[in-house]
């Protein structure tokens, strides 16, 4: 017998007719087997990776998918299916799909997709599937999406972090946009300014400056969310600037750590489109309203007291009333107690800092109905909120000229 030229193999040497590496699994589905109902995101993952002949519906509505959708997919919301599906399947750009291609349809969550696949195969669509966990576990799984059509301007670390954004008809990719090109003045990065520049962060405004010269003390922390035990004793704006880049990393956020006075306060207002009032002293909120007013720039008011809240918008510019049609002078020094003095209820700037923030966000998106001209008082300890009117002041001696 003549020796073989082979080696004999190595343990753990793959035996001849073994699979590669990568092949699938010996007994994996193929798409359009009629036993097979839910996919794992995974296996329609290898599916397009092996460019098999599936067909993709997202059933969503159009609103949804700017979000993105899977790869190759076409659109026929899940309310017209079955006026398209007993014709035939086809979406509005003429994507016709037949009875016997394998189909997988998909939502959000995989509820929408699971009733879809069940009027496709009772309609004679026998290969139909439905995305387990729709896109919500596909995104889970690490799997990438395309861009959905109206997305456009918005790069795809934006859609997937602005997801439930885009999919409200007031928002969207045009009101999304808005927001990452406004700017926002947070003055005092305290009880209110810490929940107000927290969510305008997180909403994706594209500048945000904090102004405080004060700096982190133990008292702070029963209210001002931004801070932390081991930040006692740095500059508030300074931290604040670092806790929410890193919250949101994609916006700017600048760092003020001085009092806002006359000599930089009209320059700070006037780069900025919005003003979040969160000072604690009536000095610097009669000169925001003042200096705000000449610039004709809206300032979002809130204040607290113990388990009481107030909140409005002031914006003469725009037909609504200023601070000084309220309070047409500063309260004399010592008429008021201060929080040190009085105390606030810990939630209570978050309510009303939270408030600030929506009517800020409302304003740079244009829609709505904004506070203008209403307050809003909020009385935390007997369960009650209410409304008053603050009208106009034609004598008003800061706003008049409007």
């Amino acid at each position: 017998m003549e020796p073989s030229n082979q080696l004999d193999p190595e343990p753990g040497d793959p035996e001849p007719g073994d699979p590669e590496p990568g092949d699938p699994e010996p007994g994996d589905p193929e798409p359009g087997e009629p036993e097979l109902l839910e996919v794992d995101p995974l296996l329609v993952a290898r599916w397009l990776a092996e460019e098999s002949p599936l067909r993709i519906i997202d059933v969503r509505e159009a609103v949804e998918l700017v979000s993105g959708i899977l790869p190759g997919a076409i659109h026929i919301p899940l309310g017209e299916l079955a006026m398209k599906g007993s014709m035939g399947l086809e979406s509005a750009a003429g994507d016709c799909v037949q009875r016997q291609e394998p189909v997988l349809v998909y939502c959000h969550l995989g509820i929408r997709s699971r009733q879809a696949m069940t009027w496709l195969r009772n309609h004679g669509f026998e290969h139909c599937h439905s995305l387990g966990g729709g896109i919500e576990q596909w995104v889970s799984a690490g799997l990438s999406l395309s861009a959905g059509p109206g997305s456009e301007g918005l790069e795809a670390e934006q859609l997937e972090r602005y997801a439930r954004h885009l999919t409200i008809p007031e928002v969207g990719v045009k009101g999304q946009k808005k927001l990452l090109a406004s700017s926002v003045l947070v003055v005092g990065g305290g009880g209110l300014g810490s929940p107000a520049a927290l969510y305008l962060a997180a909403a994706g405004v594209g500048r945000i400056t904090i102004a405080d010269d004060d700096v982190v003390e133990p008292s702070n922390l029963q209210r001002q969310i931004l801070y932390r035990s081991d930040e006692i004793g740095q500059s508030k704006a300074k931290v604040a600037a670092r806790t929410l880049s890193a919250l949101n990393p994609t916006i700017r956020i600048d760092a003020l750590d001085e009092r806002v006075t006359a000599a930089n306060g009209r320059q700070l207002i006037r780069d900025h489109d919005v003003v979040i009032d969160g000072a604690d002293n009536f000095e610097t909120r009669f000169l925001i309203n003042d200096l705000a007013v000449e610039e004709r720039t809206p300032v979002v008011h809130g204040s607290v007291f113990r388990f009481e809240g107030q909140a409005t918008v002031f914006d003469p510019a725009r037909g609504g009333p200023c601070l000084r049609c309220l309070h047409p002078q500063p309260p004399p020094e010592g008429f008021c107690a201060s929080c040190a003095e009085a105390g606030v209820l810990g939630v209570m700037p978050g309510i009303i800092g939270t408030i600030q923030a929506a009517e800020a966000i409302k304003w740079m998106l244009g829609q709505g109905v904004s506070m203008r001209g209403k307050l809003l008082i909020i009385d935390i300890l007997n369960g009650v909120f209410r409304q008053i009117s603050i009208p106009v002041d034609p004598l008003c001696t800061t706003c008049s000229q409007y």
